[in-house]
């Protein structure tokens, strides 16, 4: 299997105009406006990607909007939002006034960071990878901010004798009150919809848990309703009354993404994406791309 096209930490730097970096395993950015996105110079920030990375944003105005495992997310202000390595996600749009503050820290990073597990886990908030954008109170974005800024000082100062360990504290500061906030937030929600989740919610969540498993094998929508234990025409019935999106739909759209990150690996061959990806030759993969991007998959990687 081709290795599928990481961002590390060195290039999302730049393609920001104005950070700070701690020796490029922790950096934090002031972001204004869709402007302070760039090229990369190995093609656009918009494009579909996985980083070797974990980013945090507090957003404070303007709006964003991301697909996050082929998720779409309309990002508001007063928000959290955490890109887990795991996650592929994609850029859609960044508003002019859009402002906010970023912290992308890379794995190095986070194997040194080993916070105590006596307590209440402060990296639960790491783990909740299905909740990966949250709404906040202007409080707590407040406190957010605060901690974020002091960290950035850190950053910053490059003189101090003991910098690292001062970012490190800085950052387990930022990390106890972001755990309090979503721990919260996720004990209130457990609370609130215990008796509200319907069987189709369920079924969903299940769905989804299935095609992202097994989205590379399996392209049909029987395969999944099979493994629901029901009908192909209900699956997609459900899927449509709760997405908007056709079981259909969702399965092209996660094969789509995955191939355009394949695509874009520069010694990736489009007949290897093709058998990656279980088509039955490189023709049929070719046609399926085409009819869902209006475009080759040979001209997709040239563009």
């Amino acid at each position: 299997m081709t290795q599928l096209p990481i961002i590390e930490i060195e290039q999302l730097n730049k393609g920001i105009r104005s950070h700070d970096t701690f020796k490029n395993i922790i950096s934090v950015a002031d972001i204004q406006g869709g402007l302070n996105i760039k090229d990369t110079g190995s093609g656009k920030l918009y494009i579909p990607m996985r980083l070797n990375a974990v980013l945090l944003a507090v957003t404070l105005s303007g709006t964003l909007d991301i697909s996050l495992d082929y998720t779409h997310y309309f990002v508001t202000p007063n928000s959290f939002l955490m890109i887990m390595p795991t996650h592929t996600f994609q850029f859609e749009h960044i508003s002019e006034d859009f402002k906010g503050t970023i912290i992308i820290a890379s794995k190095e990073f986070f194997d040194d960071f080993t916070p105590s597990t006596s307590s209440r886990s402060i990296t639960n908030y790491l783990e909740l990878r299905k909740s990966p954008y949250t709404e906040l109170t202007t409080e707590e974005t407040g406190i957010l901010k605060e901690c974020v800024d002091i960290l950035h000082e850190r950053v910053k100062e490059n003189d101090h004798l003991f910098q690292k360990e001062l970012i490190y504290n800085s950052f387990m500061n930022l990390s106890y009150e972001l755990a309090n906030i979503l721990m919260h937030k996720k004990d209130k929600k457990e609370v609130f919809n215990k008796s509200k989740i319907s069987r189709k919610e369920e079924l969903l969540e299940k769905f989804l848990k299935l095609l992202f498993a097994n989205f590379e094998e399996k392209h049909v929508v029987t395969f999944y309703a099979e493994k629901l234990f029901i009908t192909p025409q209900y699956l997609s019935l459900i899927l449509k009354e709760l997405t908007g999106k056709s079981a259909n739909k969702w399965i092209n759209e996660v094969l789509i993404v995955e191939a355009k990150i394949r695509l874009k690996m520069p010694d990736a061959t489009v007949q290897q994406v093709a058998d990656e990806l279980n088509f039955s030759d490189q023709s049929t993969f070719g046609k399926f791309f085409k009819k869902n991007t209006g475009i080759s998959p040979m001209k997709y990687r040239e563009s």
